[in-house]
């Protein structure tokens, strides 16, 4: 089919995906569902910060080191049966979760195992899912087939968290979760019926020396791919640039828009609303300008939100002109930063070998998820010394600068550049260089 004439509407040609993410939409929804009434039931529970903080960086605990050792195992294996399994575990969780909160004999210990046993079930899902991708969407559909779910995916998660409320008001919290288990079971129910494509695997047992080959085999294919390390230096670079505005966003209304709450409101609802667009409109996007240019352009709309934010303050006479400069930079950078993920994960699929999506992926999702609380640490300690504006500043600084040094290899990302256009040794120096701001960040 000629790139030229693909559309949105060819994406339900691929009927496979179509159900596959039809099932990702429905989980979605549970999510941002089970998101609210999961942070009540642990502040109900506990009263407690401290253990709010707890249970999020144990749910983040598997996806850093479980997934990478998942992948290796999910590799060679039937992975829609996997997706499968892990939806039943986590729908047979969280309905314990409702049961035992519904009839009072719930305890915070209850919540770490539950949460330590989901994500553990996610991190095994996630490679499994990356790895079907390949068969039941046609590669000149990558662009709106992974655009058109991240869009759906961002109004679903919309329609969840708005109504997450009112579900809590007229069930309660326990309903609310007996819905998000609804949903598990939904989604493993649309999948059994999903055709993978996947080659026919004879049922093996657990041999521990093949695990660890297959492991080695996949730190190694990633580690000498050079367009594979660009891209998880990418990668880590939008996780890690992000977390300032992330995590100081109440400061920066107050610090920098001298504002209240309502300019929180503002910034989330732009933010989302450019990430809508911004997956919406990736493909046209990456038709015409490429995605090295695409790489520039989020490098510096990102440098340019932190920085104008704090060079603008004199044009903040009111609260309306406030609001109008934010959510015209938010919906801008949102846009970019969806754009660029959309970006990244395209060209994951189309770089990556089919028999080492399962293990790239999973390594490449836990280095991810590992540069967060890194960033969030050193930002937590530079911010009792440094101003919230010295902070946005700086953070504006080191984006460009890691965009420019980042540049040199942004050929990578070029849909003509093979994955092995360079060799390992040829990256290294641009590894040490982006590795050396990304501590400074």
């Amino acid at each position: 089919m000629d790139n030229k004439k693909i559309g949105y509407k060819d994406v339900f040609t691929q009927t496979e995906y179509v159900k596959m993410m039809f099932a990702a939409l429905i989980n979605r929804f549970g999510d941002s569902i089970d998101a609210i009434a999961s942070t009540w039931i642990v502040y109900q529970l506990t009263s407690s910060a401290a253990w709010s903080a707890l249970i999020f960086g144990i749910n983040n605990l598997p996806t850093v080191v479980v997934t990478p050792l998942a992948g290796a195992w999910v590799e060679g294996r039937n992975k829609k049966r996997i997706m499968i399994v892990t939806d039943l575990i986590r729908a047979v969780v969280v309905a314990a979760v409702a049961s035992l909160f519904l009839f009072g004999l719930l305890q915070p210990w209850m919540l770490l195992i539950s949460t330590i046993t989901i994500s553990t079930a996610e991190a095994f899902r996630g490679p499994a899912n990356t790895a079907i991708t390949p068969n039941i969407l046609d590669e000149e559909m990558y662009e709106f087939g992974m655009s058109l779910k991240d869009s759906l995916s961002q109004i679903v998660q919309l329609i969840g968290l708005g109504c997450a409320a009112g579900i809590i008001a007229l069930i309660g919290i326990s309903g609310a979760l007996y819905i998000d288990m609804a949903t598990f079971i939904m989604s493993a129910a649309i999948i059994i019926f999903v055709n993978t494509k996947e080659a026919v695997t004879e049922k093996v047992a657990f041999n521990a020396k093949n695990y660890v080959t297959d492991l080695v085999e996949g730190v190694k294919y990633v580690s000498k791919e050079a367009v594979i390390v660009f891209f998880l230096w990418f990668s880590v670079f939008i996780n890690a640039v992000l977390v300032p505005l992330n995590g100081l966003q109440a400061p920066m209304v107050e610090e920098i828009l001298h504002s209240g709450v309502e300019a929180l409101s503002v910034f989330s609802i732009a933010f989302t609303v450019g990430m809508l667009l911004g997956a919406v409109v990736f493909p046209y996007v990456s038709r015409i300008l490429g995605n090295v240019a695409i790489f520039w352009g989020m490098g510096i709309m990102i440098s340019g939100y932190y920085i104008l934010l704090v060079v603008l303050q004199p044009l903040y006479v009111n609260q309306w002109v406030t609001y109008a400069i934010l959510s015209v930079l938010s919906v801008l950078t949102g846009m970019i930063i969806a754009i660029a993920n959309s970006m990244t994960s395209v060209v994951f699929m189309k770089k990556v070998k089919k028999e080492y999506i399962a293990r790239a992926a999973a390594i490449a999702t836990s280095v991810c998820v590992a540069a967060m609380p890194i960033t969030s640490f050193l930002v937590s300690a530079v911010v009792t010394v440094v101003s919230v504006k010295a902070i946005f500043i700086v953070s504006g600084i080191l984006a460009f600068l890691v965009t420019a040094l980042m540049s040199r290899k942004a050929y990578l990302l070029s849909d003509d550049e093979p994955a092995s256009a360079i060799s390992c040794e040829e990256s290294v120096e641009t590894d040490v260089e982006v590795n050396s701001i990304e501590e400074a960040i």
